[in-house]
């Protein structure tokens, strides 16, 4: 195997190129890189198909090289180039069409998840602490059960939802008869009507006009650093906060890393203030941009304070809307990148989105209760489960169109559609820790989710010229039906 990137590599008494190269934007800090590479070829030396592994050094980092030998007598040689700012992947097939690209895609989401899982378990981590200027800070008590089932349906895919009002129905059937999904419906569109006091509930506080920014402060530390204030500090994380908020916010002062480290310190940790991160955003102002540009006054913006990074919207109308946003999403993007996400969720709420997925699901199960169900019900139970699956796979496809046109609306009143696709990228990599989002599969648009697949929703941003989009949602319609077709030949 040859050591030149880029050039010919010598397989038996074949010459052949690199065919396929990647990156890992991932920084390998040049203390962590010789036990990384130790524990990367650790894993790979499982594998019963891998062969000629070695590693050397380059300059600004090292190489580590290895051979995978198919059943079928292919083989694939693989170099990965560690860098201090990134990791770059090269592979070299023989014969050299023996790879498709969705086997590449595994290659390298392997490769990544290996990497990520190192650094995951290594020495430092992170601890936010999140301020506003008007914040109340009340003794900790655990979440109830109600906000986590609010949670779930503001977070999920309102499957929790649907089976919550299956539940219902069933306890109601024995008194209302034929006239429980009507009743069923009222009680659901009252829920909507509502939703956005639901969404505010579950928020721990708004931002406002004179309540604009949230602050983050970011301790990283050491892993034992870490274990002790966890130990010392989180049973008084509340009175930590408030007398670091009483001593800056409170008095109109900005958070400083010294303070932070004093009340800190004065629970037994060990922190210092290189240690400590601090990040502003005046979400307030970005709220009141977007809202401009899209045509409507600022709904109701609520912050929960929570580390996946996210953001969901409500309501039957812009006047009846609420926001919801976590302090992973702005501690994790920066502010063009919360503007992107913020205005995909803004397109929900100028659409009336959360109304009409309510109207089809409604059609959909009155027209089952009364119209299908006793037509198929000679046929048995399962030619009715069989329906019950198609109904739900295609609502939730139609839902589809939806979030597609709420990225390209997105896109186009932010004019960055390229920096939307970083936004979900990030989203990505904190839930999956690798690339498995850009795998294409077909499965993937049959899932009961009314989000795209990942790839999808990416790969149409990274192509899009917003200045020939012209209808968003016939547009979104259009790409998702071609995205679905081109997946099942696994494009």
């Amino acid at each position: 195997m040859g050591v030149s990137l880029g050039s010919s590599v010598e397989s038996g008494s074949v010459v052949h190129t690199w065919r396929r190269t990647t990156t890992i934007d991932i920084r390998v800090p040049p203390e962590q890189l010789t036990p990384l590479l130790d524990f990367i070829t650790g894993a790979l030396e499982r594998s019963p198909y891998l062969s000629q592994l070695s590693r050397s050094s380059i300059e600004g980092g090292a190489l580590l090289q290895y051979r995978l030998n198919a059943q079928d007598g292919s083989v694939l040689d693989v170099a990965v180039k560690f860098l201090a700012d990134r990791v770059e992947i090269y592979y070299a097939p023989y014969p050299p069409e023996s790879i498709k690209k969705k086997d590449y895609l595994g290659l390298d989401v392997e490769l990544e998840t290996i990497i990520r899982s190192y650094f995951a378990d290594q020495s430092r981590a992170s601890l936010y602490l999140v301020f506003s200027p008007k914040m109340k800070l009340l003794p900790g008590k655990k979440e109830g059960g109600i906000k986590k089932l609010i949670a779930s349906v503001i977070f999920g895919n309102f499957l929790y939802f649907f089976v919550l009002i299956l539940f219902v129905g069933i306890f109601l059937y024995q008194f209302l008869l034929m006239w429980t999904p009507i009743v069923l419906v009222l009680m659901q569109f009252v829920i909507v009507i509502f939703a956005n006091n639901l969404v505010a509930y579950r928020g721990e506080l708004d931002i406002t006009a004179d309540n604009a920014s949230i602050h983050i402060a970011e301790l990283r530390m050491k892993r034992n650093e870490f274990d002790q204030v966890i130990r010392s500090c989180m049973p008084k994380i509340t009175e930590v906060k408030k007398e670091i908020y009483d001593q800056t916010l409170a008095v109109g002062k900005e958070l400083d890393q010294n303070t932070i480290v004093r009340a800190l310190n004065q629970y037994g940790s060990v922190c210092a203030p290189e240690s400590v991160r601090i990040k502003s955003v005046n979400v307030y102002n970005i709220v009141k941009e977007l809202a401009a540009r899209f045509g409507f006054g600022e709904p109701r913006i609520t912050l929960l304070n929570v580390l996946p990074p996210n953001a969901a919207a409500t309501g039957i109308s812009p006047k009846r809307a609420t926001v919801l946003v976590t302090s992973g999403l702005i501690a994790s993007m920066n502010e063009e990148e919360i503007k992107t996400v913020l205005a995909h969720e803004f397109s929900h709420v100028r659409a009336r989105d959360p109304l009409v997925l309510m109207t089809l699901a409604t059609l959909e199960y009155l027209t089952r209760v009364y119209l299908f169900w006793p037509l198929l019900m000679a046929f048995g139970l399962i030619i009715d489960l069989a329906y019950l699956f198609f109904s739900f796979t295609l609502l939730f496809f139609v839902a589809k169109f939806l979030e597609a046109r709420a990225d390209l609306d997105a896109a186009v009143m932010t004019g960055q559609p390229k920096v939307l696709a970083g936004s979900l990228r990030k989203l990505g990599l904190y839930k999956y820790q690798s690339r498995v989002f850009e795998l294409v599969n077909s499965g993937e648009w049959l899932k009961w989710d009314p989000h795209p697949p990942m790839y999808y929703r990416i790969r149409t941003l990274d192509n899009l010229d917003v200045s020939k989009m012209r209808h968003t949602f016939l547009s979104a319609i259009k790409g998702c039906v071609r995205g679905f077709v081109d997946s099942l030949s696994g494009k």
